[in-house]
């Protein structure tokens, strides 16, 4: 019978054992390294990925903590699969839908370390990660795949073309690795790009400190008035009047620098400038 992808979720399986293979082995490496006390996967599918998880984890993992593993999957046909052929826990739901405490929590408690594994869908594959990166006090490691472009943005290096405001605000929490890069024939039907394989670690500090709501909020506007017109120097993309303006004013960053051209010490400046500007307010 013919691998058919199902149209209504706009998927494509996972074929490539040995690019499987290595997910699954990076994962439990993960969960021994930080002694995780649960492995969740988000969007299992047909298993191309769960299948080796649950290989490795029946095997001798000599010294290995004990793992609580569970997967959530929105489409039904699978969600039922799983339950029959794997006989795991399964949320049936979209993730991006699904209540905090029926994955980050357990007996009403956060886990102490939950660690994820995820072929994320291109379409949603960007707020998954958002809504993920938010808990490195609970997550502390995610080995994701993602749209290879959505990958370099996410891993990318100041001065570059793929740095951007998602590049900033996941590496002011998180440290990214590059993995492997997965081709569309690795693939049942090949997409039409690439795609790539990232680890992620929290750090152990932020780089730019945000210890409550209103800092966050302030950080996410600075980042997407910073971002608005990439390309333009600071001093002609920031509103001309205004916080975003006293606090360029107020910071001791060159303002003919452009978005991408920021350094972190740059990034603390304005953000450190922006409190100052909205707390004299």
């Amino acid at each position: 019978m013919p691998f058919n992808k199902r149209k209504a979720f706009g998927q494509h399986f996972l074929r490539d054992t040995a690019i499987t293979r290595l997910i699954a082995e990076t994962a439990l490496s993960e969960c021994d390294r930080t002694h995780a006390r649960a492995l969740m996967e988000i969007g299992p599918g047909k298993g191309a990925i769960t299948e080796p998880l649950l290989e490795l984890m029946s095997g001798n993992r000599t010294g290995a903590d004990p793992l609580q593993f569970f997967v959530c999957e929105k489409d039904r046909h699978f969600a039922a699969q799983a339950r029959v052929n794997w006989n795991i826990r399964v949320e049936e739901e979209d993730f991006l839908e699904l209540p905090d405490d029926r994955w980050l929590l357990v007996d009403g408690k956060p886990w102490e370390s939950l660690v994820v594994v995820s072929n994320l869908p291109y379409s949603v594959g960007t707020a998954i990660l958002t809504r993920l990166a938010q808990f490195p006090q609970v997550i502390p490691a995610m080995v994701l795949m993602f749209q290879a472009e959505v990958a370099q943005r996410v891993r990318a290096q100041p001065r570059t073309h793929a740095w951007g405001s998602l590049s900033v605000w996941i590496q002011n929490i998180w440290d990214v690795e590059k993995l492997v890069h997965v081709p569309p024939k690795a693939f049942i039907p090949p997409p039409k790009v690439d795609s790539e394989v990232v680890i992620l670690r929290p750090r152990t500090t932020p780089r730019i400190q945000l210890p409550d709501e209103v800092s966050r909020v302030r950080w996410q506007k600075l980042l997407k008035t910073t971002f608005a017109h990439r390309r333009k120097m600071l001093r002609s993309s920031f509103p001309k009047s205004g916080p975003m303006r006293g606090a360029l004013e107020l910071s001791e960053v060159d303002d003919t620098k452009r978005a991408e051209e920021l350094t972190w010490e740059d990034w603390s400046q304005l953000f450190l400038a922006l409190q100052k500007v909205e707390s004299a307010s």
